[in-house]
This record gives structure tokens, sequence and C-alpha cells, in this order.
């Protein structure tokens, strides 16, 4: 799994439900029933996608979620991590590593190797891989975006070719997550080229890959062609002789050709759309929990939502439950807080604000917001109570839930102006601050790490509190979380923390979005879950009956 998966990285604006980049997520879909024939070699499948890559290696991508998923299906980690996060922080299995043991002090990790394990071009695999990808993943010059994950290993040593150990700082909860991070490349094939050149340079010609496929050609715009690799080390080895990804830029186009059986998978398919999917005799709806939720950003710098009473008072006036309906279709829950409901650290308990008009009043007028004049808008001190609601340029489930809140906020006097920006200018403006109200969606890290957008932002640290919230005891609780090592202990901590956000409610939180992906009938044995669309890709085999 790469660090891509798991990072807590705000979504683009691309995609209606889903796009950015997801992690190993739990709650699986269930896969096709196989026929009594069983798996079958060879066949393909095509996969619409909305984008193209931009690279083929993971340490000059941004993490755009085709791209990683792709890349995980070239290159090896050296374990798989599990989607079991329900219960408790997710467990791992093996991959490139067969085995792995603590030091006494926690301070060292050793991982063995397979020893079968060999690059798309014959070489073995070996510990110096893994010593030369530490290097590549910590040197200022490659700039890998997720370079801060390996901030307490202190060395990678090669002990013998097929062992390899990672020294720590210190011990902390997520050491064995840490050092699985980042996708294993070949030092003979990439150390050909100096790390000054790797942000610019083009691994794409003669790439040299070590997972269950390879990339047999590539279309800018049009198609990513991969084809199983015969040599793959791992069992099983794919059934698929090839996987293509087709670019499509409209969902639209996605879904006339998934209907169509000219493509047979879409990997997010929009809410309204699942009936249509759900109706087709050829297709089948897999549905699980993904890790996203749906907010409403409010700049708690700004005057109209620095007191607590008044951000408490936009969410008890937003009727939630007929938005998430509405926008989804039945597709997605309420959200209670900023730890998802499927997730181990889930606080079940939290109180949470109910649709309260009346109550919503009240605490405006604590704060001193009045109706003033005859058109029922509040005033407080000469001014009215209005201001922009942003949402990404292009995405109708976000402008349609901007509507709702609009409509919902005027019976209370407040004027809300939705106001669609281009993607990348919204994300400019939300680091710098200028903006009042924004519909955000997010999603969480199996780490469950609350400190990216909870925590009081430092002075040279990058964050993405983008809200200027900033709660003493809540910083305290979440640098201790992180220090944790045992999960229970952890968990109390992190209970807290969310009872402290519901109270101040920096944001309003609206929705736990499920992923929707549409799948041919003919395609069997995917276990399409949480943890990754292709999860168990070796496993796919394409029946044409």
């Amino acid at each position: 799994m790469t660090a891509s998966y798991r990072r807590a990285v705000a979504l683009a604006a691309v995609l209606p439900l889903l796009v950015a980049v997801g992690c190993r997520r739990g709650g699986a879909g269930k896969p096709a029933p196989p026929p009594a024939a069983g798996p079958r070699q060879g066949g393909q499948v095509i996969v619409a996608t909305i984008a193209d890559v931009t690279t083929f290696n993971d340490y000059q991508s941004a993490g755009e979620v085709t791209e990683s998923e792709i890349i995980d299906l070239l290159y090896p980690t050296l374990m798989v991590e599990q989607p079991d996060y329900r219960l408790h922080p997710p467990s791992f299995a093996p991959r490139l590593a067969t085995s792995w043991e603590f030091s006494r002090d926690t301070l060292t990790l050793t991982f063995h190797l397979r020893p079968d394990a060999r690059w798309s071009d014959g070489v073995p695999i070996t510990a110096e891989d893994v010593r030369f990808t530490f290097k590549a993943q910590k040197d200022p010059r490659v700039g890998w975006t997720d370079m801060e994950l390996k901030d307490f290993i202190e060395d990678v040593q090669v002990v013998d070719p097929l062992t390899v150990r990672f020294v720590f700082s210190r011990a902390y909860p997520y050491q064995l997550m840490d050092a699985n991070d980042g996708h294993i490349v070949p030092s003979h094939a990439f150390g050909k080229i100096p790390f000054e050149r790797w942000r610019t340079a083009d691994f794409e010609p003669g790439l040299v890959t070590g997972g269950p496929f390879r990339l047999a050609g590539h279309t800018p715009q049009q198609t990513i062609i991969l084809e199983r690799d015969p040599s793959f080390w791992d069992k099983p080895r794919p059934y698929l002789e090839r996987l293509v990804f087709r670019v499509l830029p409209d969902l639209g186009s996605q879904l006339g050709q998934l209907l169509a059986g000219q493509v047979q998978m879409v990997a997010v398919v929009p809410p309204q759309e699942a009936a249509r999917i759900e109706s087709s005799p050829d297709l089948r709806l897999v549905e699980f929990p993904s890790r996203t939720y749906g907010l409403v950003l409010w700049n708690n710098r700004n005057p109209l939502f620095a007191d607590r009473r008044v951000r408490r008072a936009l969410s008890l006036a937003v009727n939630r439950k007929t938005l998430v309906d509405t926008v989804f279709h039945g597709h997605a829950r309420l959200c209670n807080g900023p730890v998802l409901s499927s997730m181990w650290a889930y606080k079940a308990d939290v109180p949470q604000l109910p649709y309260d008009p009346k109550l919503a009043g009240e605490l405006l007028a604590q704060a001193g917001w009045r109706q003033a004049g005859g058109d029922g808008t509040l005033r407080r001190g000469g001014k009215t109570f209005t201001f922009d609601l942003l949402y990404p340029a292009g995405n109708t489930m976000r402008q349609q839930a901007a509507l709702l809140i609009q409509a919902d906020l005027a019976r209370l006097g407040v004027k809300v102006r939705p106001v669609q920006v281009e993607f990348t200018s919204l994300i400019a403006r939300l680091e710098s601050g200028t903006f009042e109200g924004v519909i955000w969606a997010w999603t969480e890290a199996t780490k469950v790490d609350l400190t990216a957008l909870w925590a009081t932002p430092g002075e040279t640290e990058g964050s993405d509190n983008y809200l200027g919230y900033s709660n003493p005891e809540l910083d305290r609780l979440i640098a201790a979380a992180r220090e944790e090592t045992d999960h229970t202990k952890a968990k109390a901590l992190l209970d807290r923390a969310q009872e402290l956000i519901v109270e101040d409610q920096p944001v309003t939180f609206l929705y736990e979005a499920d992923q929707l992906v549409g799948v041919s009938r003919h395609l069997r044995g995917a276990d399409i879950n949480a943890a990754s669309v292709y999860f168990n890709v070796a496993e796919w085999y394409w029946d044409p009956r």
C-alpha cells in the first residue's frame, strides 16, 4: 500500500463523490459468485478512468487515485495492509516480505524478503532495492510528497540480500505502517537516473516493474495497457491477460460505455445513477463505506464564524438528513464527527446536533444576531449576516448541497450566496484563508491521526487546517494519541478529542459517503472492497457465459 492510499487528503472536484486519494479502506463488497467451472485463464477487462497517468514512478506522483492504483499493480510493497480497521488499527499480510519482527526496544524492525522475487527484467529483488527506495523517499532532490512519513526512520540497513533492517529514532504506534509506505523500486534501473533529475525524468521507456502486471502500452489521454507478467513471483499469478484503462473524462460517457458493454468497470458511479446499474442484467453494483466524509468548512478566523454559538447554530439550522437523502439517494449516511463510523476509533455516543431551527435562532440571538428591517435578514452592529458558500466548479452534487443549505439558512435570516470556483483556485483560496464557507470533502487515514485538519497549525510545519481552528486541549489530546502505542488507550484520548470538536463545531459535518462501483457480471472472482478496487486483482477472471 502506498502512502497516498492512507493519507488524509481533501477530495478533488472532478468526480462527484470520491476521487482523490484513497486508502486501504474497510467494509467489503461481496464478490460475484464464481460459476461451477471455476477460474479461466486469459481475457481482458477494460476499466473507465477519468484521467491519464502522469508518471509510473511513485516518487513523482501527486497521488491521483487511478495513478496510485496503477502503480500498485506495477510495483511491490513490503506488506499488504488489510481492510480490517473497523475493529483495530489495520493489520498486514506478507507481500515482498515473508515475515518481520521488532527488537525488544521496538527501535529496529527487521524484514525477511522472498527469495524468489524478481523484477520484470529477471533481476532479483533484494534488500538493496529496499535501501535504495528509502534513500529516494528521504532525498529532498526527489521531493516525495509523503516524505514526512519517514521522519522517524533514521536508517535502512542491508543485513544480507534477503534481510533488511529499519532503524527508528523513537517508538510510536505506526512504525510498521510508515515502514511499509511507498512502493519498492528497482535500484539497478532507477538508480541510473540521478536523484536531482527524478522530478523531470521520464521513467516510462524500458520501465522495469515487479508487480502482477507490467506496462504493455500507453497512448496518452487514451489508454494505459497492463499485461500479466508471466514471471510474477507471487501466487496466484493473474488469470487475466490484460487490464486496459480507458481515459474517459466525462462520467456520462463512462456510464454509457459500461451499459453498452464497451467497458467492464466504472470505479465511481454517481449515486443518482446507481439504479441504472442495478437494473441492468449484465451489470452488478458493488457498494461499501468509503473513508470519505463531507463537511462545510467555516473560516474560524472570520468574525462571522469566530463565535462557537454561531457555528453550532448554522449546523442546527441545516436539515442534514434531507440533504444526504436528496443528494445521495440513499447511498450515504449522516456524518457525526471527525472519525468515521467505520473506523475502530469512532465514538458512537458522541453528542450530536439535531435539526433544530428554533434552538439555532436562540443561539444566534445570544451571539447578537437579530432580525431587523422588513426582510427578516439577521443583523448585528449594522451588518447583515451574509456570506459566500464556495464549492468546486463542475461538481453537481456539491452544487445541489449548496442550494439546500442556502434555503435552510434563509429561513433563519442568513443570506448565503453559493459560488462555484475552479478547483485549483479554490485550493489557493483555502490555503490563503480567503474564504467564508466551503463545501468540502475529506478522506480519513486508516491510522486515525487527527493532526492534519484539527490541530493548531505550527509556524513551520505544513497543515490542512484551513479553518484557523485552534483548541489547546484538543492539541494536547491529539499529540498524546499519536504517541500512545496501546490502541485502547489511544481510543480513550481520541474519544475526548471527538467530543471537543463536535462541541466546538468548527465545521458542519454532513455525510459519510459510500463508494459505488459498476462491474460487468462476466467479471468473476473480484473482491472489490474498501482496501482497493483491485484488492485481489490476481484472482479476477473473465467468464463470457
